[in-house]
């Protein structure tokens, strides 16, 4: 055992999150919600508490310590330098994207994403006046692809201007390659269509994967582009709501700020000495938290071959959201889903994601390898009831 002892059991039902108070509350085992089960590093926990006992949360000042420590992480994780000016604080990656899309585009524009991508993408853009674009990736022989020749049909439309990249892309659970990233960069930039890439699960990686931030494939696109990130998936702080936007471009960065006063949000006096804790001391807890996730992954992958061989799950090398492909069943999402809930089992359905998911679900392991067990022989049993016939 290292330093951290994922594999702990407690309970956390009472605790008021949706993950064992909402989604928990109707089904034993809650694999729907993007939460880990696990509990940050102590030095996080430590630095909130710390705030709290200053007594005064009043409105504050963003300390220079939170951009600090982003390009302090970046450089040690990512290898990447990120100058300390072109951080900017967001409580939230939606609302970071709602920022963007202010800054840099108007109503009636066109907006492409990949589907099948993160449900809220698609809502954000609608929601918001602006023409849903999906260069839909291509999946073939269990892995999938970016479809360039789409993708260079759709960015060269005049109407387009923004692009909503996933990276690693949630649901697939893929880290796309430097090839794809400048594959994507040329054409975006080519059509001066700005993209907005999304890397919250960046630090989950597996295999050797390297991320490579995508404002660092070249000078060119760091002034086309900004990257938005948050510590809440890797240090089980979500509900900390502590986000940043990385933008080289300062004429964009400016944009950003101007769209993000214009909604007078303030910042987390809780988050902000969080983050800068978990990036300061947690190295540590990142490796060790993805060698355990890793080891679920492959209970996972062996479980299914041996119990279930129909079931296929994509190959991850990133995030701790597995995608699974039932379409051997038959059945639609709605059926699928009723199926696990009958197990007691949440899982989300593959047709939130985009149409062309139906079938697919997503499984999240980045729990204790006992809850994962109990959780699929609980399926199994319910599985050889419907289809092997077997009381």
């Amino acid at each position: 055992m290292g330093r951290y002892d994922f594999g702990a059991q407690r309970d956390m039902r009472g605790t008021n999150t949706w993950k064992w108070d909402g989604e928990g509350k109707v089904c034993k085992y809650p694999f729907g919600c993007a939460d880990t089960d696990y509990i940050p590093p102590q030095e996080v926990t430590d630095a909130v508490v710390k705030k709290a006992m200053q007594g005064n949360l009043a409105y504050g000042i963003l300390p220079p310590e939170f951009a600090q420590s982003v390009s302090h992480w970046y450089r040690k994780r990512f290898n990447t330098d990120v100058n300390t000016g072109w951080v900017t604080y967001s409580p939230g990656l939606i609302v970071a994207i709602k920022m963007m899309m202010d800054a840099m585009t108007h109503v009636g524009d066109n907006v492409i994403i990949q589907s099948p991508v993160y449900f809220n993408f698609s809502l954000i853009v609608k929601r918001n006046g602006r023409n849903l674009v999906e260069n839909t990736l291509i999946y073939e022989e269990g892995k999938y692809q970016i479809d360039f020749e789409d993708l260079e049909k759709k960015a060269s439309d005049p109407r387009t201007t923004m692009m909503i990249f996933c990276n690693p892309h949630n649901p697939v659970a893929h880290d796309w390659s430097r090839e794809d990233l400048e594959r994507v960069a040329e054409i975006c930039n080519r059509n001066h269509v700005f993209v907005l890439s999304d890397e919250c699960h960046s630090d989950i990686l597996f295999n050797g994967t390297k991320h490579i931030p995508y404002i660092a494939i070249n000078e060119e696109t760091s002034r086309n582009s900004a990257v938005i990130n948050a510590g809440g998936k890797t240090f089980n702080i979500n509900g900390l709501y502590v986000a940043y936007a990385i933008i080289p471009n300062e004429q964009v960065r400016k944009a950003f700020e101007i769209a993000y006063a214009n909604h007078h949000f303030d910042f987390s006096m809780i988050g902000v000495p969080a983050l800068i804790a978990a990036y300061e001391h947690g190295d540590t807890y990142v490796d060790e938290m993805n060698a355990y996730i890793w080891d679920n992954i492959m209970y996972l992958k062996e479980f299914l071959k041996e119990r279930m061989p129909e079931v296929k799950m994509v190959e991850p090398d990133s995030t701790y959201l597995m995608w699974l492909d039932f379409r051997a069943w038959g059945m639609d999402c709605e059926q699928i889903d009723a199926f696990f809930r009958s197990a007691g089992v949440a899982l989300n359905k593959g047709s939130t994601y985009g149409e062309d998911a139906e079938g697919f679900m997503r499984l999240n392991v980045a729990c204790t390898r006992e809850v994962l067990e109990s959780a699929m022989e609980d399926v199994y049993s319910k599985y050889k009831e419907v289809f092997l016939k077997q009381e």
